[in-house]
């Protein structure tokens, strides 16, 4: 796939070059010791230390719990707690054991499809039940799945579509009228598919050559992302599915079942992919997919849905207080809110104290690239 790239774009990451040079995986390639450090002290407090020879057995036991596919997080609790709720969007509810099976027909979807272990699968969406599903099920047959914002520009998608060889691409036109109109623009089919409703889908790409698929599936790539671009042209970042289950793991440790986390972060980015999704799958939470923010919205949906953990930017919170003004608010609803979370962006220390006085909880301020 890197061998023919769209000008002014290349594909990132570690996975070709050590595959080709040793047969290791890009988070073996690095020593790991410090990022296993930082989980294991998110998951006891921050007064836990430990040498070297400690830290590399807790290294070890950490990359031996790991499942093998980020699709595999949600089996166990699918067994386990089938009727909790895994996602949300609007009035619908999957519980773990509907995602579990609406990921395995979208599997079966995406084989009649021909898509093939390797392939890359373009999804042009917002968050979205259907997202999910796509990402899951591209996991569960070796695919990788690349997700696109439907309000880039007809340029950018097609550079994306074009660079990342992609096999197919979905458009999920029920949520986003954005991605309508890219699938109109492709001619793409219109397709009512079982548990995802309907969906553009385009038209095979018989050119695209699959990837080699990773004996360890570890290894092998679960998501090209794509940057944002603030340095240059957006690059292919190609992350296994143990790069984003270590980032989840990391990102979620004190996770729990009871949480209910709000995603309105884009999963198209790595904080909504692994530090949202995956890590609140990993843990057993419920997820609330919100394809847009709407001030409003989120002032409800913490005043009446029990969420417990926000993730934003900083315009997220600044707009909450916005809404505060215009809506003649005394103080925003705490509700059950236990986190908050920023990242993406530069944090105003002024607007950090004002959201932290608003709610009475720390503003954690994130920082992290795709590329790592």
């Amino acid at each position: 796939m890197c061998g023919a790239m769209s000008p002014g774009m290349r594909c990132d990451g570690h996975r070709g070059r050590t595959s080709k040079s040793n047969g290791s995986s890009p988070i073996d390639s690095f020593k790991i010791t410090p990022i296993i450090v930082a989980i294991v002290c998110a998951t006891k407090g921050n007064g836990a230390s430990m040498d070297g020879t400690a830290a590399r057995h807790e290294a070890d036991e950490i990359l031996a719990e790991l499942p093998d596919r980020i699709s595999d997080v949600v089996k166990p609790f699918a067994r386990h707690s089938p009727d909790h709720p895994a996602l949300v969007q609007g009035d619908v509810t999957w519980t773990y054991a509907a995602l579990a099976a609406v990921v395995a027909d979208t599997a079966v979807i995406l084989k009649l499809y021909d898509i093939r272990p390797g392939d890359r699968v373009m999804i042009v969406s917002e968050n979205s039940l259907a997202l999910v599903a796509l990402i899951l099920a591209n996991s569960e047959i070796d695919a990788w799945s690349v997700v696109a914002n439907p309000g880039l520009s007809a340029r950018e998608i097609d550079l994306i579509r074009e660079h990342s060889g992609a096999r197919r691409v979905f458009y999920t036109i029920e949520v986003s009228d954005a991605a309508r109109q890219h699938a109109d623009r492709h001619d793409a089919d219109i397709a009512v598919l079982r548990g995802l409703g309907r969906l553009g889908v385009g038209s095979l790409n018989r050119g695209a050559v699959p990837e080699p698929v990773e004996l360890d599936r570890s290894r092998q790539v679960a998501a090209l992302v794509y940057t944002s671009g603030t340095t240059g042209n957006p690059k292919g970042v190609m992350l296994t599915h143990r790069n984003l289950l270590l980032s989840a793991r990391a990102a979620g440790a004190q996770r729990e079942p009871t949480d209910k986390v709000y995603c309105v972060l884009p999963i198209l980015h790595i904080v909504g992919l692994s530090a949202i999704l995956i890590a609140s799958l990993m843990a057993g939470a419920t997820v609330q997919l919100v394809p847009r923010f709407d001030p409003a919205a989120l002032v409800a949906a913490i005043a009446n849905n029990g969420i417990t953990l926000l993730f934003g930017v900083p315009a997220t919170f600044q707009r909450l207080l916005e809404y505060k003004v215009v809506a003649g608010i005394d103080r925003l609803p705490r509700g059950r809110l236990r986190r908050l979370a920023v990242a993406s962006a530069p944090l105003d220390v002024t607007l950090k104290s004002r959201i932290e006085a608003e709610f009475g909880l720390p503003l954690r301020n994130g920082y992290g690239i795709t590329e790592c």
